[in-house]
């Protein structure tokens, strides 16, 4: 084993911060969500808060605006459900369902999803344990006539404009083939959730991975365990990031089960994995990929690479106790105990049984309460564990509702589990999630300068020898040191774990250096949609950290924008680092004008028979003008019908353009007579309709008994006063017209007109 120690560490020449590396599920921030359920929009949704110690906050669905207050004792639970709408409900798109509990004080959080005998809980983690690589478990969907249960995971975004890009490992209901790649951008409190296609498709092994930190849950719908069990559940489990991931766990048997089901799952390439019970077997494993069996006994899994061990009860109907179903816990490795476990033995949904199974070392067993009591008080025997008699285990029955574990000395680790009649559900009651394989030595530093060394644990667990490459040693797990001279220094550390008595050795080259003030491009002023480069240099080898407004933060040492918007103007500030060694800032101011906001109106009518037959265009008030035919008037009088348009300049030397249609048009005029001499001499000889800018017309003429003598669609169609070529008789005919034409506004009108005219002869 190597490398199992964290360390965040960020230098500055004169600043120095450090961060504590004891990463739990304990925290104040918690960002989780509700996959879809058997019963959807039918289940119960709880989030469990446990404290050591009394504290508030606020349970909340920000996108929602939904949000409740909370109030929890020291080692107790509050309970608080959540609205419908906070289960997601589709596959591959996003949507507005995270859900984010905040408190004042350090808790711990559960999350139960329930309904008509179908229940599941997981353990929350808090943001400071989350990472930015997982791979999802969940197990084989369920069909069940045309109907499809799926496996499925969903990704809740914490950080604003986080990239998530997932490769599934089988179908997905959107149509997504096993091994193919895709992205999303999710804002925080947004969900994004991915359910597969077929009955017969398992996501387990999809592999997320996103530029932010981001929480991941993965499970079930509605499937049996194993697949030809017909007593089903739905599945619900947080992933913990690979970096968390663990090389030695000790595996329990749920109580009264016939045999548990164990998927072991490779973060890396060539994983080896021994599980060791009364035989030994061996897998050889690559990423993403798993192996799945059952045991009935206790076992120690130990990888040479981090691993994950997912532990699932099995349906009672395969089982011979009368009561449980199918749940899923993800184990917690040896390397993340805890000292003070509280957690929720939950009694919903008809749950009557309630159990936890407990791992903690051998020699380890007297230093550890249940609720205040010894274990021996409780008359609860620990086993050691065949393969490794260091470690102990037992199942312990329990009444529903909370307790509370506290070990003085190396720690425990426990899950939480409960059957009911068709019912079961089961959370791991929390770890130390330290990322494995960190090495916490810093690279560098600048001379003179007090740098932090930290190693992140804490005694009387873990003893520290420190040798800084100097002269100067420390046990200490923290201090601060100044290096006088200038050069590379070889800085050993090792850290004995001595409960697991465990080694591990860290060595880093650290550099001492000088530094030189970092250059950035000179102060811009630009418009709005501009392509706006800036850069820094430094020394060869630099780091670069640009900070901006509104949160911005880099670390390229280009800042390209194609497209610049108001939004991003500001001050930006780049500092370069070598080896941990930071130049002081250097500022570039970005000025990003508005653009000129021409407007020629909307597009309008001209009439040439009109008094006034020219338009006038006028944008606005700007510094310079250039019209379409490269005129360069404020004012332009338009004359003809065609499509104009205008560039302008404001004082910034913005410019932008406005375009505008002219048409001509004038509105339709009719005038019809009420009498005509169809007599041949040149003078009204006809009748009809006469106008100007008629779009279409038909003209019927009837005589007194109703019978039609005339008819014309022709704008310009007249009628002579015969009716096949033969004259009629004088006397009052009456007439009907349908005109379609032209308002003064440029719209199409119908107008439908009746009246009569006299025949003269």
């Amino acid at each position: 084993m190597k490398n199992t120690y964290s360390f965040w560490l960020f230098l500055f020449c004169g600043l120095c911060v450090q961060s504590s590396l004891a990463q739990s599920n304990e925290g104040a921030t918690f960002w989780l969500g509700f996959m879809t359920h058997r019963n959807p929009g039918q289940n119960t949704k709880a989030v469990m808060i446990t404290a050591k110690e009394t504290t508030s906050g606020v349970v909340s669905m920000p996108l929602q605006n939904w949000q409740v207050n909370f109030t929890v004792a020291a080692n107790d639970v509050t309970i608080i459900t959540l609205p419908i709408t906070a289960e997601a409900v589709a596959s591959e798109s996003i949507e507005k369902r995270g859900v984010l509990v905040q408190s004042q004080g350090p808790v711990s959080v559960y999350m139960h999803q329930y309904a008509t005998f179908r229940s599941d809980a997981s353990l929350v983690l808090p943001v400071e344990s989350i990472g930015t690589e997982y791979y999802a478990a969940s197990y084989q969907s369920h069909q069940q006539n045309e109907e499809v249960y799926p496996s499925e995971f969903i990704v809740i975004g914490t950080q604003d404009n986080t990239t998530v890009t997932i490769t599934v490992s089988d179908n997905t209901e959107g149509g997504r083939l096993p091994g193919e790649t895709f992205s999303v951008v999710l804002n925080a409190g947004e969900s994004y959730q991915v359910q597969a296609a077929f009955g017969t498709d398992d996501l387990t092994g999809s592999k997320i991975v996103s530029d932010k930190p981001c929480s991941v849950f993965s499970g079930n719908v509605w499937t049996g365990v194993p697949a030809n069990c017909t007593w089903r559940d739905n599945l619900l489990e947080q992933m913990y990031p690979v970096a968390t991931w663990g090389k030695q766990f000790v595996t329990v048997p749920f109580a009264y089960g016939n045999y548990d089901i164990f998927r072991i799952m490779a973060a890396e390439d060539q994983t080896t994995v021994h599980v060791q019970g009364q035989n030994t077997d061996t897998y050889q494993l690559q990423a993403g990929e798993y192996v799945e069996y059952a045991s009935s006994e206790a076992t120690l899994v130990s990888g040479d690479k981090p691993i994950a061990v997912i532990q699932f009860s099995i349906g009672s109907n395969c089982s011979n106790h009368g009561v449980g179903d199918p749940s899923m816990v993800f184990l917690n490795s040896v390397e993340q105990i805890r000292d003070t476990v509280t957690l929720y033995n939950s009694p919903f949904e008809n749950i009557v049984e309630h159990y936890l199974n407990l791992v903690a070392r051998t020699d380890d067993v007297g230093n550890i309460t249940l609720d205040g009591q010894t274990l021996a008080a409780l008359n609860v025997v620990m086993q050691p564990l065949a393969a490794n008699p260091a470690f102990s285990f037992a199942s312990i029955e329990v009444d529903p509702g909370d307790h509370t574990l506290i070990s003085v000395g190396c720690g425990v680790n426990v899950i939480a589990y409960g059957y009911g009649e068709m019912e079961s559900y089961a959370y791991s009651g929390g770890a130390n999630f330290r990322p494995l394989d960190a090495n916490p030595i810093p690279i560098g530093g600048c001379l003179h300068d007090t740098i932090s060394f930290d190693a992140g644990l804490h005694p009387p667990r873990y003893a520290f020898s420190w040798d800084l490459g100097d002269g100067f040693t420390s046990t200490e797990a923290a201090f601060d040191h100044q290096y006088s001279a200038l050069g590379s220094y070889p800085v050993r550390l090792i850290i004995r774990d001595q409960c697991l008595n465990l080694v591990d050795t860290f060595t880093q080259t650290l550099l001492i250096t000088l530094r030189q003030a970092v250059s950035v491009s000179p102060d811009i002023e630009t418009c709005t949609g501009e392509s706006v480069t800036i850069s820094a240099s430094d020394l060869a080898g630099a780091t670069f950290l640009w900070s901006g407004p509104g949160g911005f933060a880099s670390t390229q040492q280009t800042l390209a924008w194609p497209q610049i918007t108001a939004a991003q103007a500001g001050t930006y500030a780049a500092v370069g680092s070598i080896s941990g060694c930071a130049t002081f800032p250097a500022y570039t101011e970005v000025v990003v004008h508005e653009l000129p906001q021409p407007d020629l109106g909307p597009d309008s009518l001209l009439c040439p028979r009109s008094e006034v037959n020219t338009y006038t265009l006028n944008p606005g008030n700007f510094e310079a003008y250039r019209w379409h035919d490269q005129s360069q008037v404020a004012e332009y009088f338009a004359a003809e019908e065609g499509l104009y348009w205008v560039d302008v300049w404001d004082e910034n030397g913005c410019s932008a353009a406005d375009t505008i249609r002219i048409r001509e048009r004038c509105p339709t005029k009719v005038y019809i007579p009420n009498a005509f001499s169809p007599n041949s001499d040149g003078i009204n000889d006809t009748f009809g309709v006469f106008g100007t800018d008629i779009i279409s017309l038909e003209l019927l003429i009837f005589d007194r008994w109703g019978g039609q003598v005339f008819q014309t669609t022709d704008v310009n169609g007249q009628w002579d006063g015969a009716v096949r070529g033969k004259p009629v008789t004088a006397g009052v005919y009456a007439w009907m017209a349908r005109i379609t034409g032209y308002l003064a506004t440029g719209e199409v009108y119908e107008s439908l007109l009746s009246g009569d005219v006299t025949v003269v002869r």
